[in-house]
């Protein structure tokens, strides 16, 4: 695990912007593929770990933001206003699934972000 922890720390310190972002994205969607996983088998099993769900939810959340408010509107014009309104629907959607805790509630958000992930690799990468 430490060599996990380790190549994860030398990848973040060693990428560009670029890959941050691709990072932030692959993270999000992580967390709540995570989240829907642990709600789906919490349904099928007859209890779920809310807290581990929550966890997950506010992670991706936490990520979400910090694609929000890093946001440059002065140099990035119409984009970043487009992509502010989209991350502010993604923290909505995240909000109320966490509050719901259905599974189905996740779906918005991860199309939007997974949508935005994929354009940003083809951009970027």
């Amino acid at each position: 695990m430490i060599t996990a922890q380790a190549y994860v720390t030398d990848s973040i310190a060693t990428a560009g912007p670029a890959q941050l972002v691709l990072a932030l994205y692959d993270g999000a969607l992580g967390a709540i593929e995570r989240a829907r996983t642990l709600l789906v088998l919490g349904a099928h099993e007859g209890r779920s770990d809310i807290e581990a769900i929550h966890a997950q939810l506010v992670k991706a959340q936490r990520i979400v933001t910090e694609l929000k408010v890093t946001l440059d509107h002065e140099r990035g014009g119409e984009i970043a206003g487009n992509l502010d309104a989209l991350y502010g629907f993604c923290l909505r959607t995240l909000v109320d699934a966490n509050l719901s805790k259905d599974p189905s509630r996740l779906t918005p958000a991860s199309d939007v972000l997974r949508s935005l992930r994929d354009t940003w690799a083809e951009a970027c990468c």
